[in-house]
């Protein structure tokens, strides 16, 4: 009889765990299929031999006009302070297929603009998106990034996922930036092209588990250049803000928009769009490509007093 009891207390026990299991599993399906996008910071970070370097560029002249018909020999780069082996590619950009991750706050504090950014985004990735090569994402974030479209070349898909965002949480502007260039690692291109990240937000960041920091060197990493539409406003920006905003878009090589209001933004849009037509490849192997780990600042020098915009370096992994 005892013996009969204690079998049955062993089935009963192992019956327990089987279920306690199967509960585990399901929850876990179930946290896995959620729409927010889990942001995983050793996932996102491109390790690469150096070989060689790919540089775009945007050249304008005191006017800021952009300049279209320069040649290899009209730039002069330095790697670390040093020439480089070769230049091993070079071409003018207005013709090579876009990769853009256009990358909305969602977050409580743009809920008074937030029509008019659907509005204006809506528009640019219609004008934007001219060939089938060209291609565009959608990536809405409060405190989570979340992708809300993935890469199209419909702009009606674009649109409608635009249309169906809401205001409403706080804000992981750098999370997102992060998370959106992770996105566009994942595309693949059978020749060259231009990735940006258009970055529409007021640039208050109060909920990001990376910093700005990481934030930049992982869109300099993935060569993407960053394109920030500050909307803060008298009352809702701040000048810490929109400093850290302005050395996002300068250090991976974009710019910086102050759009406020509906013509500025739709301004900031149309300029974003020319630049990236206007643009400069440019790929050459570095003088030391021994992969130490460490950042190699890059300078380059256009003559006849023109400015020349681009990433300021790169880590050698």
């Amino acid at each position: 009889m005892m013996f009969l009891l204690r079998a049955a207390i062993r089935s009963w026990i192992l019956i327990s765990i089987a279920v306690s299991s199967l509960l585990a599993s399901h929850a876990q399906t179930q946290e896995s299929s959620s729409a927010s996008y889990v942001f995983d910071n050793s996932a996102v970070i491109l390790k690469k031999d150096v070989p060689e370097v790919n540089l775009v560029l945007t050249v304008t002249d005191r006017h800021s006009h952009f300049v279209r018909d320069l040649m290899p020999a009209d730039f002069s780069i330095r790697d670390n302070g040093q020439l480089p082996t070769k230049i091993t590619h070079f071409e003018s950009q207005t013709n090579l297929p876009l990769q853009v991750a256009l990358v909305i706050d969602t977050s409580d504090s743009v809920s008074y603009c937030f029509g008019s950014e659907k509005y204006a985004a809506k528009l640019f990735l219609r004008g934007a998106l001219r060939s089938a090569s060209d291609v565009a994402l959608v990536m809405s974030f409060n405190a989570k990034p979340n992708v809300v479209q993935g890469a199209t070349a419909d702009p009606r898909l674009l649109s409608h996922a635009i249309s169906r965002l809401r205001p409403g949480g706080e804000t992981a502007i750098y999370d997102a930036v992060a998370a959106a260039s992770k996105e566009l690692g994942k595309l693949e291109s059978t020749q060259s092209s231009r990735r940006a990240i258009i970055l529409i937000t007021d640039g208050n960041d109060n909920s990001s588990k990376v910093s700005l920091r990481d934030a930049t060197q992982i869109a300099q990493e993935n060569e993407d250049l960053v394109y920030v539409l500050d909307t803060g406003g008298q009352y809702f920006g701040s000048a810490e803000a929109q400093s850290k905003m302005l050395e996002l878009a300068q250090l991976t090589g974009g710019r910086f928009f102050k759009a406020d209001n509906e013509d500025r933004l739709r301004d900031a849009f149309g300029k974003v769009e020319s630049e990236l037509r206007s643009q400069y490849a440019i790929s050459y192997q570095p003088a030391n490509t021994k992969s130490d780990g460490m950042f190699h600042q890059i300078v380059v020098v256009v003559p006849n007093k023109l400015v020349v915009r681009h990433r300021q370096g790169y880590f050698a992994r």
